[in-house]
């Protein structure tokens, strides 16, 4: 197909798999989205799904939510216990080195939380097979997990809370300090815009249940950065308080991530597009001109990484 060999196309969930009636033998239209990524078009001939009732990893119950199927052996089923780890030490996004392969390694050694990891020696990683020179940067790698800022959003979002991507954990800690929100009610939540009743029952569900992991890894001291709560952000008087900003090019003076965070505690709101609503469009060096036309004929007043600087002096 254009040039490419395509040998699978997948189903978002297993909601589209029933209602479109993906099976064995059925027939589908198949084109390539963005030219790239193999995309079921249309079903053409459906069959009958051929959709599981057990958990393939463990062998439990499966349960309907919405379009998705789930195991609910949380604390028991080997692939969700492998992969909460992995998901924990990828979206830190800090560090390298626990990936897949050392995951499962580390489990079928017996170790089953992330708290676990943090308790480890390096005689104990020579001990489960690995050899010194990857123990040590494992170490180093755990070490960096721990020392190099992170938001504070962004480690509880790395507990994998049903219904809470990145951006609702942000929202979250918007209203609420990171060391308040296992308190909080239903109600509280929905009061923040943006959190359906649905959402907000199963945020609550969920903190409930990983609360103590979370208590213990929180107090093994990670350099987290505060979300300024709105309340604060509203009394800031900074020049750029309640301006959406975006951030592109190469900077000199600075990281983009940096530069970012440090406007968010200034009371901005940072984007990573640009928009009619966009106040400034900050930009480093390669940045290429059809972009900063496109901002300038959305009326975005566009300003380079010095002027920036000079704005916030």
């Amino acid at each position: 197909m254009s040039g490419a060999l395509i040998s699978r196309a997948t189903a978002h969930h297993y909601g589209m798999v029933k209602e479109q009636g993906i099976g064995v033998g059925t027939v589908i239209e198949l084109t390539r989205s963005g030219q790239v990524i193999p995309k079921i078009e249309r079903v053409i001939t459906p069959q009958t799904p051929q959709i599981p009732e057990h958990c393939p990893s463990c062998g439990s119950d499966l349960a309907w939510d919405s379009d998705y199927l789930y195991c609910l052996n949380t604390t028991q089923c080997p692939a969700q216990i492998e992969n909460s780890i992995e998901h924990f030490f990828r979206v830190l996004a800090n560090n390298d080195g626990f990936g897949g392969k050392t995951i499962q390694k580390l489990h079928t050694a017996g170790i089953g939380s992330v708290y676990a990891i943090y308790q480890l020696t390096l005689e104990d990683l020579i001990g489960m097979g690995f050899g010194e020179k990857t123990a040590q940067n494992l170490l180093a790698q755990r070490q960096l997990s721990q020392s190099l800022a992170i938001e504070d959003w962004r480690f509880l979002g790395a507990f994998g809370i049903h219904r809470m991507g990145l951006g609702n954990c942000e929202r979250l800690l918007q209203h609420y300090r990171l060391t308040d929100i296992f308190q909080l009610t239903v109600d509280d939540i929905i009061s923040i815009e943006g959190f359906a009743d649905k959402t907000a029952a199963a945020v609550v569900e969920c903190l409930a249940k990983i609360k103590d992991d979370f208590q213990q890894l929180y107090q093994l001291g990670f350099n987290l950065n505060t979300t300024p709560l709105l309340s604060e952000q509203q009394q800031n008087h900074s020049p750029i308080a309640g301006k959406i900003i975006v951030f592109t090019g190469t900077m000199i003076h600075g990281k983009r991530d940096t530069m970012a965070q440090q406007a968010k505690r200034l009371g901005a709101k940072v984007a990573t597009s640009v928009t009619g609503k966009t106040d400034f469009l900050v930009t480093g060096t390669d940045v290429g001109a059809a972009k900063i036309a496109a901002a300038t004929e959305k009326g975005v007043q566009v300003i380079s990484e010095d002027e920036y600087w000079a704005l916030l002096s």
